[in-house]
């Protein structure tokens, strides 16, 4: 939805640092700390180099080969860099190659005789009176470059293998253990040519490839997307054709990169773990986590073995503000070491359904800096069945097997302090001098219970929803029968943009949940008339949306009032412009029907953290909690162009006021300073270039943000919740049963799941 132009800026200082870490197949024993068995213990080196951001790496012996770029603001032009990693010594030095700034380098790869082959692409156009593109040409070369002195030898044209478009281009490029070139642009095939460019053959692609590998036996393997998720087949030359899928190797739809291994076939890598794959016997060998080695894996960018057994890879580092555009990259080797050797510290748990990406962040760096803990984390939702994860977390939280701390993202955080299993958080605040009005009072309470806080959230957006004030008034919410009585005014066809049956249970039943059922005293109100309302409402929707009715966009529809309600968030002040500027009138928020008419909700991003009140490990559980409400880690959350989300504290979201109300300037060719956008924003047929807010603007902000106390409930509603209403309807869509009859079902299913889970 949100557009950005800015280049990462970079800037790499000299220096190594050694971290303690607890590994992959780690064993608890008595000696050495009580640990056995074998951890891969983590090296990081910053490289000094000037370009801004790295596009390849790729390791011939022990030399390491980066290919990178840099952005010049002032006359829009890059500049390509080229170096060379000895890992040896690690001494870096850059290789001068003539690059114009019309070229770029795209793919390395090192050749069976050691020799680095290097893709250069290069795209030539000249630009009429009006702006229009003219005399487009791209051009695509294949150079020889030797990896002691970084001379460039050969030199060969490749561009024909790429079709005869203007625009050529070549995505992915490799070679075999003969000495064959294989090129594809990932959607027109892969083309197989000889040193001399002779042709090989050509295959034809079924799907879009994902990428290219040669294996250490040399053969070539495609990874592709399948029936069953991702698949890695075998180039079958002789065949000129894919060979059948790899058996063994992990399939689904995640993340998952493959590199040419040096003791087996392959190494795989996920944004989790890092396996070897032999591919003779079918069989993975998992090395270690990411995670357990304070590394945020989705940030690897490339990775690689070495003869010595390390793993290479090449880290991003988001760690300084954005404002600054600093964004560095580290070498990271990882040594397989003996558990024994390695300081042990107090473990603490972590257990969650999935892991927030910022909450990852903030664990990697409280692992690396705290001497005394370790947080480890337990993911239930990781596996293949949610169901039985959930089930495994709801026992474990309350049994000796809870967790130290308690991620409540994806969870109804009332069900499980109904029970006592969250300690309340505001004694902790108040010894560690966090004082609770330094903070936005009515986000906390969203996660209170009986004046008890159960968890610490450090950033929030609001979750609401919109119409036309001249269509509803000056409505600041509306009760479910208020909501009802305005739509039956109207085609129901028309409320929504995505009109479905979920979808209506989703505004009207899930984002309140906490209206059907009171955990606190174990009772709920299925059989009440607002839900029976909701169920006859819902009957006038279909149960799949159709597509094929796609044409006029969101915002049309809005100004001209085919779409009465449209549901969104308001995470920035820039989102709230863009929506002032796709309705073209005054909004009105009116939010999401419940008794009290509070319809603008909270939910948590970020992560939001409670803490066992079994734990043994309390004080370290804390010291991490409150990190995420101080200044450092608030004041981190406010970026120049408005982060997903608001933080907590009053002092950050001020600062991040102001920098949304400071205008950007530029110069003209005569010296005069104006106000240029700060960035730009759309959505569906709509698009706004955002400039400066208004005084007027931060104020309707602010006003929104005050108006909610209440956490949107459908990130605590579980799927045996939302079965139990979808399959029990049914029979009411189908014309078999009144509403009340099925209502009168669901009350009585859930009402003893709320018992049984109380």
């Amino acid at each position: 939805m949100k557009k950005s132009q800015n280049f990462l800026r970079i800037a790499l200082m000299t220096g190594m640092i050694m971290l303690a870490l607890f590994g992959c197949g780690r064993k608890e024993g008595t000696e050495g700390g009580g640990k056995s068995g074998y951890v891969y213990v983590p090296e990081y080196v910053q490289i000094d180099i000037e370009c801004d951001h790295i596009y390849d790496a790729v390791a011939a012996g022990d030399n390491l080969f980066l290919s990178g770029v840099s952005w010049n603001d002032d006359t829009g032009e890059n500049k390509n860099y080229l170096y060379k990693y000895n890992m040896i010594d690690k001494q870096i030095q850059e290789i001068s190659i003539d690059l114009d700034t019309d070229s770029s380098i795209s793919s390395m790869t090192v050749a069976p005789d050691g020799k680095l082959m290097i893709l250069i692409n290069r795209y030539t156009y000249e630009q009429d009176e009006e702006g229009n593109v003219t005399n487009a040409e791209s051009a695509i070369e294949l150079w020889d470059v030797s990896p002691e002195d970084g001379s460039v030898g050969e030199k060969k044209d490749i561009t024909k293998l790429a079709g005869d478009s203007e625009y050529a281009y070549i995505q992915y490029f490799c070679v075999d253990g003969q000495g064959n070139i294989y090129v594809s642009d990932g959607d027109n095939g892969i083309h197989v040519v000889k040193q001399d460019l002779s042709p090989v053959c050509d295959i034809k692609l079924d799907n879009w490839i994902q990428g290219m590998i040669p294996s250490k036996e040399g053969d070539i393997y495609i990874s592709s997307y399948g029936e069953n998720g991702l698949e890695l087949r075998p180039v079958d030359l002789n065949g000129k054709k894919l060979g059948e899928a790899v058996e063994g190797m992990a399939g689904g739809y995640g993340n998952t990169q493959y590199y040419t291994g040096v003791s087996q076939s392959l190494v795989t890598n996920s944004s989790d773990q890092v396996s070897l794959f032999d591919l003779s016997s079918g069989t993975s060998e998992p090395l270690f986590k990411w995670l357990d080695a304070d590394i945020d894996g989705n940030e690897v960018s490339e990775m690689g073995e070495l003869s010595d057994g390390r793993i290479w890879a090449i880290v991003r580092n988001n760690s300084e503000s954005a404002s600054t555009g600093g964004n560095t990259y580290e070498v990271v080797f990882l040594t397989r070491t003996e558990a024994s050797k390695v300081e042990a510290k107090k473990e603490i748990l972590l257990g969650t359904m999935w892991l927030d990406s910022n909450l990852k962040k903030g664990i990697i760096d409280f692992n690396k800096t705290n001497g005394q803990y370790r947080i480890t984390v337990k993911e239930y939702g990781g596996g293949d069945d949610y169901m039985e994860g959930l089930n495994q977390f709801n026992a474990d939280l309350t049994t000796a097997n809870c967790p130290d701390m308690i991620s409540l993202s994806n969870i109804d955080f009332e069900q499980y302090a109904s029970k006592g299993i969250l300690e309340d958080l505001y004694p902790y605040m108040e010894k560690s001098g966090f004082k609770k009005e330094d903070y936005l009072e009515n986000i906390l309470k969203a996660y209170e219970s009986d004046g008890r806080l159960c968890g610490i959230l450090p950033q929030f957006y609001i979750s609401t929803t919109m119409a036309k004030a001249s269509l509803v008034g000056d409505k600041t919410g509306w009760t479910l029968s208020e909501m009802l009585d305005f739509v039956e005014e109207n085609e129901p066809e028309n409320i929504f943009s995505d009109g479905t049956r979920s979808s209506i249970f989703y505004y009207c039943i899930y984002n309140n949940i906490d209206e059907f059922i009171d955990w606190q005293n174990g009772k709920c109100f299925f059989d009440g008339e607002d839900f029976i309302r909701t169920l006859e409402f819902a009957a006038n929707f279909p149960e799949e949306y159709d597509y094929s009715r796609e044409g006029e966009g969101i915002s049309s529809k809005i100004r001209s009032n085919k779409l009465l309600l449209m549901q969104s968030t308001i995470s920035s002040v820039q989102e709230y412009q863009m929506m002032n500027g796709m309705f073209g009138e005054k909004i009105a928020f009116v939010g999401y029907p419940n008794s009290e008419r509070k319809g603008n909700l909270i939910q948590a991003t970020g992560g939001c953290i409670g803490l066992s009140a079994k734990s043994k490990n309390k004080d370290g559980a804390w010291e991490f909690m409150q990190r995420l409400l101080s200044d450092e880690y608030q004041d981190s959350l406010v970026s120049e162009h408005g982060s997903w989300g608001f933080p907590v504290k009053k002092s950050a979201l001020e600062k991040q006021f102001e920098i949304d109300m400071t205008p950007d300037f530029y110069e003209d060719e005569e010296g005069n300073k104006i106000e240029s956008p700060k960035t730009t924003w759309g959505w569906d047929d709509f698009e706004m270039e955002i400039m400066a807010a208004t005084q007027e603007e931060i104020d309707a902000v602010k006003e929104i943000i005050a108006s909610a106390d209440k956490l949107s409930g459908n990130v605590g509603v579980n799927e045996q919740l939302t079965s139990i209403i979808t399959e029990e309807s049914e029979p009411f869509f189908k014309g078999q049963k009144s509403a009340a009859d099925v209502a009168g079902i669901i009350q009585n299913r859930i009402q003893i799941y709320v018992n049984e889970n109380r």
